[in-house]
């Protein structure tokens, strides 16, 4: 499966994942426009924080994941949440060995049930899309749904990542 030329559409218990479109902006400005969860996103080498003031900025945001996207360096997938049809964040996948697992979501589903859900599917998914062996993922100490998720899906904490602290592994092959 090559996420490039064909992005899947992906549905778990509460989302579905697809891929991020230009029109997500006002729903996704909720989410990175909120400094709750922008707390616990990974910004680790990326070109600007994660804070975001205007819709207009969040749609500068999308436009530019999307032109990676063609370019084929990564894929932004929204999480949409099945009841409101709205997309809550994103999840960020690329092909490499390791994979950089970002999950931003909205402070409200900063909670253990849903973030098990989206890094489950990460592990059934990324090694198929990216050809990952291994997912790296950041969780903060003040993260603590987060960092049980991890544990809870059996991801090891490996202290830091390309001089980066605050790192989970999990081995997907």
């Amino acid at each position: 499966m090559n996420p490039y030329l064909n992005c899947p559409q992906i549905e778990t218990e509460h989302f579905l994942i697809r891929l991020i479109t230009e029109s997500d902006y006002e729903s996704l400005f909720g989410c990175y426009h909120d400094k709750k969860a922008v707390e616990f996103m990974n910004d680790d080498n990326c070109d600007f924080g994660f804070y975001v003031e205007t819709e207009q900025k969040m749609q500068e945001t999308i436009y530019y994941w999307l032109e990676f996207y063609k370019k084929q360096y990564f894929v932004r997938f929204s999480i949409v949440d099945k009841k409101t049809g709205k997309a809550i964040g994103t999840i960020e996948g690329f092909a490499g060995e390791t994979g950089v697992l970002r999950v931003d979501i909205n402070s409200d589903f900063e909670k253990v049930s849903y973030l098990t859900e989206l890094f489950e599917f990460a592990k059934e998914y990324f090694h198929e899309m990216f050809g990952n062996q291994e997912l790296v993922t950041k969780a903060i100490p003040k993260a603590e749904e987060r960092r049980k998720a991890l544990e809870m899906c059996n991801w090891d904490f490996i202290g830091s990542f390309r001089n980066y602290p605050d790192y989970y592994r999990m081995k997907l092959s």
